[in-house]
């Protein structure tokens, strides 16, 4: 809809154009309104041959860059690079650039439209010099902030980043702390790469600073800790990061377990483990928790420990568990059809029957028309493991 409106108004303003033309009276008036007469049927022609790109073509060059014409260039320009054709764009915002007699606003929202252009294109470097240049002026210097933002972070150039961050938080108050203590983050992670685990520890503070909450730069701690022959400093941190946030218990759990093992502390991680299962009930937790009954009691305890626990939390990776350690010598429990039932009908209940062939809008339900895209008779059974 959006194209279809540009290339009714571009005739339009041409249009318009050749009727003022048609006034004048000298003969080189009358010979220039005959080739701008010429050009516009031509567009119209391309336009009525479904040829839009050639008919868009035809009026950019019919329509004069002025103050009048100028959104309709700049909409031109973004239209284009939009649908992929960043050359064109490029084309059409160096050509209101180029031009006299524009006011300086009009000429940095090209140069803004310019930079993102060559963003597009991949060409960072034009685009980073074009919003550093917006920023000197002090103009659209949000929008130019955040696009440098982008591209140092493409770039992986973090100390870039965090500074841009810093400016962008100052001009519009937004809060880059979070944003901020990841690029802090990443240097640290650059620092053990390179065997620099003070420089690490530094900028790992840093990012603290900027976000006192930060729970990756407590992991990062946490296996500097380890790498250090300190594990039950990492101990510390790893509950610390449980207490703040129980979804992270999955990641940390292995890593928790090997340093608690080190530390030559494993009761007091088992305590933990037990004192997180009563508030959080994923699945790592579980079977963590039956691994180690299996190193202590053997594997008919932990077979029948993780049977019960999984009448009453089914889960697939559970079951999954279940069944190595059955197929290990473990010994076979009542609950096992159940928990086999209960997961089968889990899964079922989450998936869809019903799939729409155009658009893949998914349900439980036939349609004749599918409510997401309107198409008649697309709706098809699910087949596969989980269907028909």
């Amino acid at each position: 809809m959006t194209e279809i409106l540009l290339l009714a108004l571009v005739p339009a303003a041409a249009w318009i154009g050749w009727a003022l033309a048609k006034g004048t009276t000298t003969r080189g008036e009358r010979k220039r309104n005959r080739n701008f007469s010429h050009r516009y049927f031509q567009g119209l022609n391309y336009l009525l041959d479904e040829q839009p790109d050639k008919a868009i073509a035809v009026f950019i060059e019919m329509a004069e860059v002025n103050a009048d014409t100028i959104e309709t260039h700049l909409a031109l320009g973004s239209l284009f690079r939009r649908r992929g054709e960043v050359e064109r764009a490029i084309r059409i915002h160096q050509n209101i650039i180029s031009k006299t007699g524009l006011d300086e606003r009009q000429k940095t929202r090209a140069l803004l439209e310019l930079g993102e252009d060559y963003m597009h294109a991949g060409l960072l470097d034009r685009a980073e010099n074009l919003f550093k240049e917006l920023i000197e002026l002090d103009s659209h210097a949000p929008s130019a902030l955040r696009h440098l933002l982008d591209i140092y972070q493409q770039e992986k150039d973090w100390q870039e980043a965090l500074q841009q961050a810093h400016k962008l938080e100052a001009a519009t108050d937004e809060k880059m702390g979070l944003v901020m203590a990841h690029f802090c983050c990443e240097m640290a992670e650059d620092d053990l790469q390179a065997g620099k685990p003070v420089a690490a520890r530094k900028h790992l503070r840093q990012a603290r600073r900027y976000y006192p909450e930060s729970i990756r730069a407590r992991i990062i701690l946490a296996r500097i800790a380890a790498q250090q022959d300190r594990p039950a400093e990492a101990v510390t941190i790893y509950e610390e990061i449980a207490e703040m946030d129980k979804e992270y218990i999955h990641e940390i759990l292995q890593p928790y377990l090997e340093c608690a093992q080190a530390a030559d502390d494993f009761p007091r991680a088992l305590e933990q483990m037990a004192s997180w299962s009563q508030n959080y009930d994923g699945v790592s937790l579980l079977l963590s928790q039956t691994a180690v009954i299996r190193e202590e009691q053997g594997l008919g305890a932990a077979t029948r420990y993780l049977a019960e626990a999984l009448t009453r939390r089914p889960s697939v990776k559970g079951l999954d568990y279940l069944i190595e350690l059955k197929l290990e010598g473990g010994p076979e429990t009542e609950s096992g059809d159940e928990i086999l039932r209960a997961v089968a009908e889990k899964l079922l209940a989450r998936q869809p029957s019903y799939r729409c062939t155009h658009c893949g809008y998914a349900g439980h339900s036939h349609y004749w028309q599918c409510p997401s895209c309107k198409n008649w008779s697309t709706t098809r059974i699910i087949r596969g493991v989980l269907g028909e």
